[in-house]
């Protein structure tokens, strides 16, 4: 997805090997198929993102978010709360950086 996750606040925890994750809303909407969702979401990366038009727009419905706000909450609250810590995956381009933190 046009690499959001290299460009997100907490990528540098990534870089350094600490586990991170991005969550999203998708493309499904109430009151839309997903083909809108995906225009919406083609179109404000292809116009938009990163750009000064990049802008509030009264139009916009932000009435999922505290959703998923609560839905990121309690996924980071079950990380915090695993009786292991989170490791990522083996191969995984930040497993190396990992690994040399902890000194293996």
């Amino acid at each position: 997805m046009a690499g959001h996750f290299y460009r997100s606040d907490h990528f540098s925890l990534a870089r350094v090997g600490i586990p991170a994750f991005s969550i999203g809303e998708g493309t499904l909407f109430r009151n839309h198929d997903d083909a809108w969702g995906k225009q919406q979401a083609d179109d404000y990366t292809a116009h938009r993102y990163h750009t000064p038009a990049d802008i509030y727009e009264p139009s916009m419905d932000f009435s999922g978010n505290a959703r998923m706000a609560r839905f990121g909450f309690e996924l980071g609250w079950q990380i915090l709360s695993q009786p292991a810590k989170v490791e990522w995956l083996k191969g995984d381009e930040f497993e190396r950086a990992r690994k040399q933190s902890e000194g293996q």
